[in-house]
């Protein structure tokens, strides 16, 4: 059963979820690029996630390739700048 989502965010608001879950995760558990915790709310469940190397079609799998990619108790992310 898919969660409830968050509609009508404004870009600043759905800037700072992100620039959160970037560097902190969205529960806590560190920075959601090392361990998927995403702020899976503000995504539709079959999103499409894309590189230039790497393409997955939903929410779920592009969790679960982030878990994958990195060791969260090796690996860390910096924010070093705002994201614009």
């Amino acid at each position: 059963m898919a969660d409830t989502k968050t509609l009508g965010l404004s870009l600043d608001e759905l800037a700072a979820r992100l620039t959160k879950a970037l560097t902190h995760g969205a529960t806590g558990q560190g920075g959601y690029f090392l361990t998927g915790d995403l702020p899976t709310d503000i995504f539709r469940d079959d999103c499409v996630f894309g590189d230039p190397t790497n393409r997955v079609s939903s929410l779920s799998q592009y969790q679960t390739a982030l878990r994958i990619l990195f060791d969260p108790a090796r690996s860390t992310v910096q924010l070093v700048r705002p994201l614009q």
